[in-house]
């Protein structure tokens, strides 16, 4: 049986992991899909370790990779990523937030186009029938905004370049690890695709519908939109880079 491994990774979503993590379970099984969930969580304080542990002890497919504190998005990806290609078995990975902005129902198309035959599958907004929902004006303007400059300085030919919903196979996620990830926040989305890019791996968009976050905090902070800006120019000049062997 085909198995995805779906990483998700959290910051004070207590208020969301427990529904979010029996959507996805549901979602897989009924499509057929065996699965995985790894929650990888940067020491939140308000118990969605505790309640991602709780869960785990009722179902051994739940996995949780506790960090020290927040250390970003980017390193937590990586992270994830690493743990999980050395302690569990999967055909395709899905990247997505916790926060049910990306909806647990369109995992299985991304998975399917994966199967058919691309390495990585981008959940877009800026395709045909793509989109957001009762999107704050501010964020719309920002991630136009971040997407405009990463096309002008990168060059990247996928139209949603700062899309956090992924899926890849088990070979681009180790292809990925090979590279240096500078990124340790947002613009790891960016750096992740400049690197699938650079390894030639087959990149496809397909749309979907970008909802408003149901409970919690936003975690996009001024200081992090302009950390992704100086990040954007510096890898358009240094480019990105295998790890040295």
């Amino acid at each position: 049986m085909t198995s995805v491994l779906v990483v998700i990774p959290t910051y004070n979503e207590v208020d969301n992991i427990s529904r979010l993590i029996e959507s996805i379970r549901q979602v897989l099984t009924d499509s057929g899909y065996a699965y995985r969930i790894l929650i990888v969580d940067d020491n939140s304080p308000d118990g969605t370790a505790e309640t991602v542990e709780e869960i785990g002890g009722d179902d051994e497919r739940v996995h949780l990779l506790r960090r020290p504190g927040k250390l970003g998005l980017g390193s937590a990806y990586v992270d994830g990523f690493t743990w999980a290609l050395s302690n569990l078995p999967f055909d395709f990975l899905v990247q997505m937030d916790a926060d049910f902005s990306h909806p647990p129902s369109d995992l299985v198309r991304l998975v399917e186009a994966v199967v058919e035959g691309s390495d990585v599958v981008v959940a877009s907004r800026y395709v045909k029938d793509g989109g957001s929902s009762n999107w704050p004006l501010h964020r719309r303007l920002i991630s136009k905004v971040a997407n405009f400059l990463a096309h002008t300085l990168l060059g990247i030919g996928v139209s949603d370049i700062t899309s956090g919903f992924k899926a890849m196979n088990r070979h681009a996620v180790q292809e990925l690890l090979k590279y240096r990830v500078n990124s340790r926040g947002y613009s790891y989305q960016v750096e992740s695709l400049a690197i699938f890019e650079d390894i030639g791996l087959k990149i496809i968009e397909v749309p979907f519908v970008f909802e408003t976050r149901i409970a919690g905090e936003a975690k996009l902070s001024l200081g992090e939109i302009f950390r992704f800006a100086g990040f954007l120019v510096k890898l358009s000049l240094s480019g990105v880079k295998r790890e040295e062997t």
